[in-house]
């Protein structure tokens, strides 16, 4: 009898431990997933849809792709027939209303930049605070959409081929950003031509010892600079306001010819802090 109690106690010990267990590892798992997308938290209330769900509403006509980015960013890569919708245009609610008016039905998935952009999240949220049903924040974003359909990808008007060759990851980015001390030994020790590449709204000053610069907002240096492959035999020194634009300004001077380049790191803000636009 003591040795059937023995078997029965172990028996239970061993269920206890696995159920434990258990309940560790999807404890542990679930950390993981929500800090994979910080931004499902904080807009708990938005609906999203994963990358799967949405390419099957998409390749059958039931949902529309809007980018909610910038024109430079939606420009160099986005799907193929996403439209383009920017989050910081007054009218936003407005052309969504219209879209939706001439596709009822239809799905409309907003994105952006990916797991820790916040612009596809607000631009649903938007929608939703106007009555505007059937709306969902596609957080993947692009860099997601990219590497697992490339073929339904647009990447500086041409369909993706491979990805891992195409896109430029952020570690190579970096390597091309320079903290301000660097940024301005560099350019004066190189001789090369600094860009200021903010909108004129936004240079009520100028950065501090930079000397002589060529002021040009990107919608004008990208046609009238870089692709017309100006000065390709000087380093080029880029600064925008914020140093994210320059993130994407960088596939239109690799795909010009262009390899001597350094940005600086944070933009303009991260040297003149708070400023007040013109």
């Amino acid at each position: 009898m003591a040795g059937v109690k023995r078997v029965n106690l172990r028996s239970y010990l061993s269920a206890v431990a696995l159920l434990f267990a258990m309940v560790w590892a999807l404890g542990a798992a679930a950390p993981a997933v929500a800090s994979d997308f910080p931004g499902r938290e904080k807009f708990s209330d938005v609906p999203y849809i994963e990358s799967a769900d949405l390419f099957d509403a998409y390749t059958s006509g039931e949902a529309i792709i809007v980018d909610v980015r910038s024109t430079i960013e939606y420009n160099v890569i986005h799907p193929v027939d996403a439209l383009h919708i920017p989050v910081s245009r007054m009218n936003f609610v407005k052309e969504v209303k219209t879209l939706r008016a001439a596709n009822a039905g239809k799905k409309l998935a907003f994105y952006c930049n990916g797991t820790t952009c916040l612009k596809s999240y607000i631009a649903t949220q938007k929608a939703q605070q106007a009555g505007i049903g059937n709306v969902f924040a596609y957080d993947g974003g692009i860099p997601e959409w990219v590497m697992v359909y490339p073929d339904k990808t647009l990447l500086l008007g041409n369909v993706v081929t491979d990805p891992e060759k195409q896109v430029i990851p952020k570690s190579e980015f970096k390597k091309k950003t320079l903290v301000f001390e660097d940024f301005k030994a560099v350019a004066k020790k190189e001789g090369g031509i600094v860009v200021d590449a903010r909108d004129a709204i936004q240079r009520a000053e100028n950065l501090p010892g930079m000397g002589k610069t060529l002021k040009i907002p990107l919608d004008t240096f990208i046609p009238n600079f870089v692709e017309k492959k100006k000065n390709q035999d000087k380093p080029l020194f880029i600064f925008d306001q914020v140093g994210k634009q320059v993130r994407w300004l960088e596939y239109y001077l690799v795909a010009n010819g262009y390899d001597n380049y350094k940005f600086l790191k944070g933009g303009a803000t991260a040297v003149l802090k708070d400023q007040t636009y013109k």
